[in-house]
């Protein structure tokens, strides 16, 4: 028998010629169904698609019949997704009523589709349309509570549905509010303006609704103007229901007001932490900047220090072709027809998981162009990791000209990877500088080295937001106790993935940036620890020591390492004279940025940098845990103060003039009263003292562990008191960090 005449009259197949229509309806097997009859279950191989002829079918999400999603009739098709993709069949079909389908069989439907092509398009197209009805009653019960069934089809009925290109802005903070918003697929992002910077508040993903406090609102009053602007961070749908529409649906049902309630307040508690929230996965894409890089071990070791912090989902073009049944799917160009069905596939898969890693081995097709796999990868990403070796050419590629004119909008980070061997890091700024004007710059970058874990662990924590941020501050000859409260921090197990500091502080903190060890970071108290061979006393023009022998063993320990160079990010403060200012220095030489962040005002030389005036780092902020809480926002800070009593504390005797000669003679002179003052340094040090106090009132908030060492017993320029000093930070820091607990430390 044939039916090349029923299906024929098909809108599904009315654009077949009658030669397709014949070969299709010669595949076609016919298959008869009584009432209450399973068609097929949800999770068998779908291994065909369905076209009734008559009768009705009931579909449904679970393998019960009782989360229905809607009815099938004659001319529709069902199973369309099992054979577009070779998916198991994602719902239960079973007749309501006795039913006729014809059964074609995926084999047959994809040498069809090979002659064709338009066959395929109908059929998106219908099974679109059914993913949006099925997700548009998951959503909408999950929103709203358990609606009747004619109240579901009444509110679809009236509903609008808006396709986002990345981007693109939904709302505008201002706004009127007259329409709530519901995510269907995708992503959208939250952001405000406070004094003319831009900060994001958090991401609502598939499922989440969007403006309901503006339609609870009276219409017209400040209250219904949208709170936030709304933007798509990827292609994104949205259903949107008016004002009308709504309210009508509270008077209807007055019970969905107290989940919409529950709602708002869940997500209001979001907005007002300190950090943007991030409700759906981290999505990662990582591409080799040289094509010939390998990326397998890389991914690999990614992968594993990942599943640490949370569910990690990786995907390769194989393990995609793999797991999503239809070889080369992954080669899919993003405006072919089936596109969409996989961006749906990828989005169901995303959100079973905390974070994706999206592995991009060719990134480029045979005309330097963004092939479609990374194509697909880019446009998802979150981050894009570009992939480099030290021992590659620095210079930008064909893939970074590639990305610049495909105007990505994921943040760029680049991972420069290095032999095991390597102590440090060297060259950076050759890779850093032309990738730095470009279009879309790299943001941030890793140095690793593959045969060292803690690198890979340092790299995850940091690209999930959870970087471990130390701080030290300054103190003079104290600030040994720093070695002692890193190694009392390493023996907690707390790994430290981003260093800062001031004065003293900055000299420790490069130093372990540098990788140097506990050991090492010893060695150089010793070196500092005989103060005649350290201080050459000068003359008191600009200070009492010229710091000559400071600045060459700073240079011969750091040697010509920039910043950037260094294993962990790094930076420290100094005080800029000449502007009046605090001054962030995160480039540059470390020596020369070490050396004016520890200058102590009348002790130290100042330095001549870039044509301004630098002094000590204390000056300005002793203990910068504030800029370290800009650097590492959603990571946990920990700040070590060497805070003492200001050195202007004795039992004084001068009057309103004040000789230093006068001093000298009343010391002198057994027979007058001795003049007692405080002296030109301890003058100074009041004055760092005060601020350094005003300042931390100010900051240490900024930390999530401030640990004070009591070191009052030692002065500023005791370096030969290291042993003692360091022991005393070490054993300081192990009482203070009992019950402590880092953010998320794998």
């Amino acid at each position: 028998m044939t039916y090349a005449h029923m299906i024929a009259n098909f809108s599904i197949f009315a654009h077949l010629t009658p030669e397709a229509i014949q070969t299709l309806s010669e595949n076609l097997e016919e298959v008869t169904l009584s009432a209450g009859e399973v068609l097929f279950s949800q999770g068998e191989p779908g291994d065909a698609m369905y076209i009734i002829l008559s009768g009705k079918l009931q579909v449904s999400q679970l393998a019960s019949h009782e989360a229905s999603l809607g009815e099938l009739g004659p001319g529709q098709t069902v199973g369309e997704l099992a054979v577009l993709t070779g998916q198991p069949f994602t719902t239960t079909v079973f007749a309501c009523e006795s039913a006729v389908v014809l059964k074609l069989a995926r084999p047959v439907f994809e040498n069809l589709a090979k002659i064709h092509p338009e066959l395929v398009t109908r059929l998106i197209g219908e099974l679109m349309l059914r993913f949006r009805q099925t997700r548009t009653v998951m959503i909408l019960t999950s929103l709203f509570g358990e609606l009747d069934r004619e109240t579901l089809e009444d509110l679809q009925k009236k509903l609008v549905w808006r396709k986002l290109e990345r981007g693109q802005v939904l709302c505008h903070q201002g706004e009127p509010g007259e329409e709530l918003y519901i995510v269907s697929q995708g992503r959208l992002q939250f952001s405000i303006q406070i004094a003319g910077e831009k900060r994001d508040l958090g991401e609502v993903a598939a499922g989440e609704s969007i403006g309901e406090f503006s339609l609870l609102a009276e219409k017209g009053t400040p209250e219904s103007l949208r709170s936030a602007t709304v933007s798509a961070t990827r292609a994104s749908e949205v259903i949107v229901i008016s004002r009308m529409v709504f309210e009508g649906l509270l008077r209807q049902h007055p019970e969905v007001l107290l989940k919409l309630t529950r709602r708002i307040i869940r997500r209001e508690l979001q907005i007002t932490a300190p950090a943007a929230q991030k409700v759906s996965a981290l999505v990662i894409a990582v591409l080799p900047i040289h094509p010939a890089r390998s990326l397998d071990d890389f991914s690999g070791h990614l992968k594993q220090v990942f599943d640490i912090l949370g569910s990690t989902l990786d995907w390769d073009p194989d393990r995609f072709d793999q797991l999503y049944g239809k070889p080369d799917a992954s080669q899919t160009p993003i405006d072919h027809p089936t596109s969409s069905l996989i961006n749906v596939w990828l989005d169901e898969h995303e959100r079973q998981h905390q974070y994706v890693i999206y592995s991009v081995p060719q990134p480029l097709d045979d005309s330097a162009r963004l092939a479609a796999w990374a194509r697909r990868c880019v446009e998802n990403a979150d981050i894009i990791l570009l992939v480099g070796d030290e021992r590659d050419d620095p210079r930008m590629g064909a893939l970074e000209a590639e990305l610049a004119s495909a105007r990505i909008r994921a943040r760029l980070e680049l991972i420069l990877l290095h032999p095991d061997v390597c102590k440090v890091p060297s060259g950076t700024l050759s890779w850093l500088t032309p990738r730095r004007a470009e279009a879309s710059p790299i943001q941030m970058h890793h140095h690793l080295r593959m045969g060292n874990p803690a690198d890979f662990r340092r790299l995850a924590r940091r690209l999930s937001g959870n970087p471990i941020g130390l701080t030290l501050g300054g103190g003079g000859a104290r600030g040994w106790a720093h070695i002692g409260a890193i190694r009392a921090l390493e023996e907690y197990g707390i790994e430290v993935d981003w260093v800062g500091g001031a004065s003293m502080g900055a000299i420790i903190a490069a130093g372990y940036a540098l990788g140097w060890s506990v050991e090492k970071l010893n060695q150089l108290a010793a070196s500092f620890s005989n103060p005649q061979k350290l201080l050459d006393y000068t003359l008191p023009y600009a200070s009492i020591t010229a710091t000559g022998r400071i600045t060459k063993l700073l240079r011969e320990l750091c040697g010509e390492s920039q910043l950037e160079d260094a294993w962990r990010p790094f930076f420290c403060v100094s005080a800029n004279l000449t502007r009046g200012e605090e001054q962030l220095h995160t480039s540059g030489l470390i020596w020369e940025t070490v050396r004016a962040s520890m200058a102590f005002p009348a002790v130290f030389a100042p330095i001549l940098y870039n044509g301004d005036v630098l002094i000590d780092g204390g000056a300005a902020n002793n203990v910068p845990v504030d800029r370290m809480r800009e650097l590492c926002p959603t990571g946990t800070v920990i700040g070590v103060d060497l805070s003492t009593s200001s050195p202007v504390n004795g039992q004084y005797n001068f009057g309103p003039s004040l000789s230093g000669w006068q001093v000298l003679f009343s010391r002198l002179n057994p027979f007058v009263k001795e003049i007692k003052a405080p002296n030109l340094v301890d003058v100074v040090g009041g004055i760092v003292y005060s601020n350094n106090r005003y300042r931390l009132n100010e900051v240490w908030r900024c930390a999530d562990l401030l640990i004070h060492v009591p070191v009052e017993a030692y002065g500023l320029l005791e370096f030969d008191k290291y042993r003692q000093i360091i022991e005393l930070g070490y054993q300081s820091t192990r009482e203070q960090l009992q019950g402590f607990k880092a953010r998320k430390n794998p």
